[in-house]
Order: C-alpha cells, then sequence, then structure tokens
C-alpha cells in the first residue's frame, strides 16, 4: 500500500494490450489507489469505455470530452490536478511519438502535456517499431524529459513474432507506479550535496587507440537522476558516455583516470556524499601517448603499464568523518562478495555496492543490474532489477547511513 491514497490518471492508447489496462487498473486499486481513466480514441476500439467507467467508477474521458465541461473546468487541466501519477499503459509508437514532439491533438496527449507530475509509459508495439532508430530517439527525449519508462518485455507479440515489445506484466507497472510515488515523496536527501562518477575511462595508448572497458554509465546516471530527484544537489563526473542529459544535474567530462582523480579531489570538500559508480583503469601507458596513430607493421607492439592512482583510497583519506564515501566492486567468482568486502575495509569506505560481472544479463551496457550492498555492519543482497530501482534501494541505504553517521558523532 501507498502512504496515502492516491490517484492515478491511467492513459490507455490504442492496441491489443488494452486488455492488460483492465487488470492493471484493478491491480492499482487493489494498492489503494484511486483511477481516472483518458482513452484515445483507437483504444475504444479494442475494449470499450463502459468496461473502464464500470470498475473505476469514474466517467471515462474521451476525444470529444476536450474543451470545456458542463461545471466550466477544463478536461486536461481538470483532470491532471486530481492525479498524483499519470501511467500511459499501452503506450503505442504513435503516442510516444506524439508526447516526444509535443504534438497535443488529442485528449490524451493534450493531458500529458498540461500535466506536472511524475509520468510513467509502459511501450507496446511490434518488434521492428520498438527497435526502429525513430523511436528509440523518442524515447531518449521522453527519458530526458524526466518521463519513467516501465521497459517492454520480450515475448510472443499479436502478430506471431517473438521479440521485445510486449507491454510489461500489469505488475511490474504497479511495481513501478508504487516505487514512484514513494521515490516523488522522499525528501531524505535533500539540502545534500551529492559527487557521483559514472562510466568508463580510456587510457590512451595515442591519438586512436586507447586501453578501456564495457562501462555504459548507465548506474551512475540512474543514481544521479534519483538523488537528484530525491532533493539533493547533485554534480556527475562522466568518463566517455553517450546518454541523454539528466535534468537538474551538473555534469563535468573526465575521459581518463588522471582527469577523473583530479576533479574527484579538487570537488570532495564541497560534498557531503561520493559514489564511485565509474568503472576507472587500473593501469595506463608508462609514458605519455604517442601523437597521431602508431603504424601497423608485422612487428610485435609492447606497450609497458603502471597502475592508476586509487581514487577510492585516497579519497577515504582524506575525506572529512562527516562524509559519506561509497565504492562499487565489479567481481568475478566464488569468493567476489569476499573480494569486495576486503576491498571495503582496506579502502575505510561507508558502503560498496558490489555486483558480478560473470553474469552476462546485469551490469556492464545493460539496463538491469543485481547487487549486494555491504556495509561494516551487514550486507544486503537486491535481486535483479532494472537500474532505476537499484539506485532508488542504494539510495535507501545511503540515506539511512550518512544519518546514523551524524547522529553517532
Amino acid at each position: 500500500m501507498v502512504a496515502k491514497q492516491a490517484t492515478v490518471l491511467l492513459g490507455v492508447s490504442g492496441g491489443i494490450a488494452v486488455y492488460k489496462a483492465v487488470e492493471l487498473l484493478r491491480l492499482f486499486q487493489r494498492a489503494g489507489m484511486d483511477v481516472r481513466v483518458i482513452m484515445t480514441q483507437k483504444a475504444t476500439e479494442f475494449v470499450g469505455p463502459m468496461t473502464f467507467q464500470t470498475l473505476s467508477g469514474f466517467q471515462v474521458r474521451l476525444d470529444n470530452d476536450g474543451g470545456l465541461r458542463q461545471d466550466s473546468t477544463i478536461t486536461h487541466i481538470e483532470e491532471g490536478n486530481l492525479a498524483d501519477i499519470m501511467v500511459i499503459a499501452p503506450a503505442t509508437a504513435n503516442t510516444l511519438g506524439k508526447m516526444a514532439q509535443g504534438i497535443a491533438d488529442n485528449l490524451l496527449t493534450t493531458t500529458y502535456m498540461a500535466f506536472s507530475n511524475t509520468v510513467v509509459v509502459a511501450p507496446a508495439m511490434n518488434t521492428n517499431m520498438w527497435a526502429h532508430p525513430a523511436m528509440q530517439r523518442n524515447m531518449d527525449v521522453l527519458r530526458a524529459d524526466g518521463v519513467y519508462v516501465v521497459e517492454p518485455g520480450t515475448g510472443e507479440l499479436a502478430c506471431g513474432v517473438y521479440g521485445s515489445g510486449r507491454m510489461a506484466e500489469p505488475d511490474s507497472i504497479l511495481a513501478a507506479v508504487k516505487l514512484r510515488l514513494q521515490v516523488d515523496r522522499k525528501t531524505d536527501l535533500r539540502g545534500l550535496r551529492v559527487l557521483i562518477t559514472a562510466g568508463g575511462t580510456r587510457e590512451p595508448i595515442d591519438s586512436v587507440r586507447y586501453i578501456g572497458n564495457r562501462s555504459s554509465g548507465k548506474m551512475g546516471y540512474a543514481l544521479a537522476r534519483a538523488a537528484h530527484d530525491r532533493g539533493a544537489s547533485v554534480e556527475l563526473v562522466k568518463a566517455n558516455i553517450d546518454l541523454p542529459r539528466a535534468p537538474g544535474v551538473r555534469e563535468t567530462d573526465a575521459p581518463t583516470a588522471d582527469e577523473m582523480y583530479r576533479t574527484v579531489m579538487d570537488r570532495l570538500p564541497d560534498y557531503d556524499i561520493l559514489i564511485m559508480a565509474a568503472a576507472v583503469a587500473d593501469y595506463k601507458l608508462d609514458r605519455n601517448p604517442q601523437d597521431g596513430k602508431i603504424s601497423k607493421s608485422r612487428d610485435d607492439l609492447n606497450v609497458c603499464l603502471q597502475p592508476t592512482t586509487d581514487i577510492l583510497l585516497q579519497a577515504s583519506t582524506i575525506k572529512r568523518h562527516d562524509q559519506y564515501v561509497v565504492g562499487f566492486a565489479a567481481e568475478y567468482g566464488p569468493e567476489a562478495v569476499a573480494r569486495a568486502r576486503g576491498k571495503m575495509e582496506r579502502k575505510r569506505l561507508d558502503m560498496i555496492v558490489f555486483n558480478d560481472i560473470a553474469r552476462r544479463d546485469i551490469g556492464f551496457s545493460s539496463d538491469y543490474n543485481e547487487v549486494t550492498i555491504l556495509t561494516p555492519v551487514g550486507e544486503t543482497r537486491v535481486e535483479r532489477a532494472p537500474k532505476e530501482t537499484i539506485a532508488e534501494i542504494i539510495l535507501d541505504n545511503i540515506a539511512r547511513g550518512i544519518k546514523q553517521k551524524r547522529t553517532a558523532s
């Protein structure tokens, strides 16, 4: 159950997955939420408005309800004012495209444009449509605008094709909505300054080649966005990331280990919390990289490496007693958790987040993660979930940890 009875504005656009929206409405109600429904004209061709109206207990709003009501209120404004959160499920390619481009040509998209609270979408479409570059550009725009996306699942679609694009299951959408409602009410990082690193550093060999890793920066971005949502002032120090800017977050580029070290050391005194989510190279060239490109030949190319500066170790050495420092440990094998705990103790960290790099379905480049959160007094296992969800759980633990640390001191 949510903290108080919330009102959900459920937008239903046209597609075979409309039948799942009926089940979703019932799940919202069982969770203690009121539900009001807006349907596009196409959606009514799959399930009639009377079904949603009977189950919700409220009049379903349709395109021909736009403009002034009999009570002189404006439909798309009034419906938005009544809701704590807007959920569009199913969200078709057409509706998502209109949202991304600011096209308001029906009641649903007009209401979206006028809605000032959190918006969650559950895309549903053919696999090829979901994978199309134009669709993914639209999704990038929506994410940058602050829309939360419940990723579509993989399975057999209505067209008979097996692939990604089917609308997420109603219980997954409910979980995402509950999480957003909780987070929107969280202010446990308000007034705190959070420094986060993300991405993977690249150590140049010449002007073209480099030593790098597969980190996408998605985990660090999820943490930055979530920390900002919870009231923190956030700076993201990023290494070689190609992701949309996180709204409200200050971003600084630091593409190499040395540049990230200098940036973090320079910024750290001004921050309350440091979260080192970046994959920083352990080694770099033992000399300056060669200008231009080393020509290819049949001879061996020998490259000598030297260790980079351990940023976490240096940060924990100079941190104030009231600062909270968090590391990440990407480890492999049966003793991985023990090695992560050893790293936390050796570097005197307040917390370390372990993830298993042996898993291909989580971690590097994936939208999902599964972690173990280690502190000096215990550990918390977090099962596989979207990185946005993992970020919220990590921040829950950080918020509690820094409060306890400052209370104790």
